[in-house]
């Protein structure tokens, strides 16, 4: 399964970038984006969490950015919403007659942390205000 978490917030994060200081609905938000507006709602959690956006409560409340694009990189978005790894490591136990088995687990591991790391340095290179700029020069 394909997990959308990042691409999505990445998404309506552009689109709050570029109406802001506008306060954007969920439902304006999830009609941009094609999706359901209540999962918007559940990435404004993790998002709000690490001060990226502020969500404003009330009829007329909505979601605006906290910071200026140009301060928010496309790594702290990704560490905020994504609480899984790239690629999932089977945590069963090893049959220990094969020796593919005891040993394939633990270099998957330093494989899945290698892309990682390095998906996070090409990630912080990135601000929100680079993703806006390519759309809307």
């Amino acid at each position: 399964m394909v997990d959308t978490r990042f691409a999505v917030s990445v998404h309506f994060m552009t689109a709050l970038a570029y109406r802001q200081p506008e306060l954007l609905s969920s439902e304006q938000l999830a009609k941009g984006v094609k999706t359901n507006p209540s999962f918007i709602r559940k990435l404004v959690v993790p998002l709000a969490a690490a001060g990226l956006v502020e969500s404003v409560r009330g009829k007329a409340g909505g979601i605006r950015l906290a910071r200026k694009p140009k301060d928010i990189s496309l790594a702290q978005i990704y560490e905020a919403v994504m609480d899984t790894a790239l690629i999932a490591i089977p945590g069963k136990t090893p049959e220990k007659e094969c020796v593919i088995s005891c040993g394939i687990g633990g270099i998957l591991c330093k494989i899945s942390k290698e892309i990682e790391v390095n998906t996070l340095k090409v990630l912080a290179r990135r601000s929100l205000q680079d993703v806006l700029a390519e759309i809307a020069p």
